[in-house]
């Protein structure tokens, strides 16, 4: 097929292109061009600010594409300017996130507002913007699924190029050579996925007729405090104790180990079912991620340790 994909250099668009470039498809990437990592697949880019319809429709013509993956849509400016720039013949999947669930805001409001696991099904947030002005993505899926685009609803995604970093909670202080590590609790739950799996789900989408929601996580789900052991286990580190400690005391950077109020477990029997997307390995794909971000630290790491220090003593 000939592919546009917006948003595709960094992390999850990143993947995604190189598992698509694998399977022999066409590719056209579009972004702004503001990140061009060394390693990327080589296939046809096209710099165009994708909020600008025009620029957009201009950009994509030429290439006239049979599908278009949106990895960076986030709020309906930016899905209008897409589904505008493509006719209706052209297949649809859209990258989302399971925080369009009402649970999302319980989590961040300190609320426990739904019975687990979520499914395509549950409630739907009705405060919008929680994480900031230019990020909705019920307001993305508002505009996406009335065109029968197969929508991706992913749980926190880890990965090699994970610009969030979500190991570095665990990372800095093995790098640092911590060998005690403040913990809460630990009981929080947060389905997570691969950054490859994901990949895979787009592909699946793009082989059939799919249209709707569908979750995309793993089906096991580690509490954080597992969650910590597992990473140490990954990057091969037996002598680092976790202490247990006053969820109230815990470094700012380690308050998902503590005591949460709404948990986010997902459930993707859907994606399962319907799309045939199963997860590989995820006890190797933790592996390799963990060792992808050793080799790969961030360079404004922090290697201030008093908030752990005055805790532990």
């Amino acid at each position: 097929m000939r592919i546009a994909i917006l948003g595709g250099t960094r992390f999850i668009g990143r993947a995604v292109v190189e598992r698509l470039a694998a399977e022999g498809h066409t590719l056209l990437v579009v972004h702004r061009g503001d990140h061009e990592p060394d390693g990327l697949v080589p296939v046809e880019h096209a710099h165009a600010d994708r909020h600008d319809g025009t620029a957009l429709a201009a950009a994509l013509k030429p290439f006239d594409p049979e599908a278009l993956v949106d990895i960076s849509g986030m709020n309906a400016a930016a899905a209008d300017a897409a589904l505008g720039a493509v006719g209706p013949p052209v297949k649809l999947v859209a990258i989302s996130s399971c925080d369009v669930y009402r649970a999302y805001d319980g989590l961040h409001s300190d609320r426990t507002t739904d019975a687990l696991p979520l499914t395509e099904e549950s409630p739907l947030r009705e405060r919008r913007f929680v994480d900031g002005p230019e990020y909705e993505n019920l307001e993305m899926e508002e505009r996406y699924l009335p065109r029968g685009a197969t929508v991706l609803r992913l749980g926190a995604v880890y990965g090699e190029h994970d610009y969030q970093r979500r190991f570095e909670f665990v990372l800095r202080r093995v790098r640092a050579g911590r060998r005690r590590i403040p913990v809460g609790s630990g009981q929080f739950l947060f389905s997570r996925v691969y950054v490859g799996d994901v990949a895979a789900a787009v592909s699946l989408a793009l082989g059939g007729d799919f249209p709707g929601a569908f979750n995309i996580v793993e089906p096991r789900t580690a509490p954080y405090r597992l969650f910590a052991e597992q990473i140490l286990a990954a990057a091969e580190v037996d002598d680092v104790e976790l202490v247990r400690v006053r969820d109230d005391l815990l470094p700012s950077d380690l308050a998902l180990t503590g005591a949460i109020d709404q948990h986010l477990l997902i459930d993707a029997w859907k994606a399962r079912t319907v799309l045939g997307w199963a997860p590989v390995d995820p006890a190797e794909t933790l592996r390799a991620s963990v060792r992808w971000h050793l080799g790969h630290p961030p360079a404004d790491a922090s290697a201030d340790f008093s908030e752990d220090d005055a805790v532990l003593g």
